[in-house]
């Protein structure tokens, strides 16, 4: 059945990796740009959904563990802004987030797949404006997937370049507002360029 071939995919790439490498720690820093990205609100009662384009940028903070098969357990502090084209707003968000990623090879380029998930706080969210919450934050939990490669350009020093899918869904929300009470669910969905150095100890 085809959803067994698709279930087996990730299984045969962790088979293809190389074999033992030195285990240990690494701490970095990153930095990412979005390629493209979208912000959804849905407005249960009124049946209607809000759409619109959004640029976000963010800065990384993260410690890491890394086997001896070469994958790596990372733990990050997220600092991410985001600017809503069509509101002509902008909003921060701070976070942390968690993510395996699988690296094949030893040489200088070694590339990799990664999955991860995370958990947000998004600061005076703007679809709050005007209503009775204005203000307020919302939290949100968040699933990514990641490709690139480390690029070894010293002993304890590794480059790292990725394309990212992140989607961020933010906490229900019911607020009274312009006359009536209205229940949203929001989402953010887009696309990053990074590139991040990692120190190795």
């Amino acid at each position: 059945m085809s959803y067994v071939r698709y279930a087996a995919v990730p299984l045969l790439l962790l088979a293809c990796q190389a074999g033992a490498a030195e285990a240990g720690y690494f701490a970095g820093i990153g930095l990412s740009t979005s390629v493209s990205g979208k912000a959804e609100a849905e407005l249960e009662n009124a049946d209607v959904t809000l759409s619109e384009d959004i640029d976000v940028g963010a800065l990384n903070l993260f410690i890491g563990h890394r086997s001896v098969r070469n994958n790596r357990f990372i733990f990050s502090y997220d600092s991410i802004s985001f600017d809503l084209d069509s509101s002509n707003t902008s909003e921060d968000a701070t976070g942390f987030r968690f993510d395996w990623q699988f690296v094949y090879g030893e040489e200088q380029v070694q590339p990799y797949w990664g999955l991860g998930f995370g958990l947000y706080n998004l600061q005076d969210a703007t679809i709050l404006n005007g209503s009775n919450l204005e203000g307020d934050d919302m939290s949100g939990i968040s699933f990514q997937m990641a490709v690139g490669a480390k690029i070894d350009v010293a002993d304890n020093v590794e480059l790292d370049v990725s394309l990212q899918r992140q989607a961020i869904a933010w906490q229900e929300i019911e607020f009274s507002g312009f006359g009536r009470t209205e229940t949203i669910q929001m989402s953010y969905a887009y696309n990053l360029l990074s590139a991040g150095v990692a120190f190795k100890f």
